[in-house]
């Protein structure tokens, strides 16, 4: 029979784009990244990082196009590198805030006390989280806040331009939940 069916089998070449994924030459995605503990200064974690050669690629895209999406493997630096790519580019200039949504609390928490600590800061400072009854940020000051998807879409209840960010991040889109398509639907607005 001629006509069979034909699956892709993982390692071969996939359906779909492979522009925006680390070529098969690049090695290992998680195997370069930083154990926790280890002896390299956090500048250097995050040079380690396989995200941070793409960072000119990923900015000149955010800068260029409304709409991004970037894929890459478990541990490469999305969630907590690209928040802080658009930090040193500005994007958080004059009073405006990077917001990274995250499916669950325990993500939002754990990912903003990680990049408070390699932006130096205390958390709740220019690094802050926010979940459902709880709000570790400064109006003032937080440039980077982590939330769950739930509290960006209930912010949009008020403000729905969501005018304080410059950039909005739509993390673990993948991970389809009631939130992420509600805010995915009013963001295309």
């Amino acid at each position: 029979m001629s006509n069979s069916l034909k699956f892709w089998k993982p390692g071969t070449s996939g359906p779909g784009s492979n522009l925006d994924r680390a070529s098969e030459a690049e090695g290992n995605l998680v195997s370069s990244a930083p154990l926790p503990g280890s002896s390299l200064s956090i500048q250097a974690q995050r040079q380690n990082l396989p995200i941070y050669k793409h960072r000119n690629k990923l900015l000149y895209s955010i800068e260029n196009h409304g709409v991004v999406i970037v894929v890459g493997q478990t541990g490469c630096g999305k969630t907590t590198q690209l928040p802080q790519f658009l930090l040193e580019a500005g994007w958080a200039d004059n009073g405006h805030i990077i917001a990274c949504t995250q499916p669950r609390r325990v993500a939002a928490t754990s990912v903003a006390e990680r990049v408070a600590t390699e932006v130096g800061t205390i958390l709740g400072d220019e690094v802050g989280y926010t979940i459902r009854f709880e709000d570790v940020s400064n109006k003032d000051r937080t440039r980077i806040l982590y939330m769950t998807d739930g509290m960006l879409f209930r912010e949009t209840l008020v403000d729905p331009l969501l005018t304080r960010y410059s950039v909005i991040m739509i993390d673990e889109a993948h991970e389809r939940s009631t939130y992420t398509d509600l805010l995915l639907g009013v963001l295309k607005k």
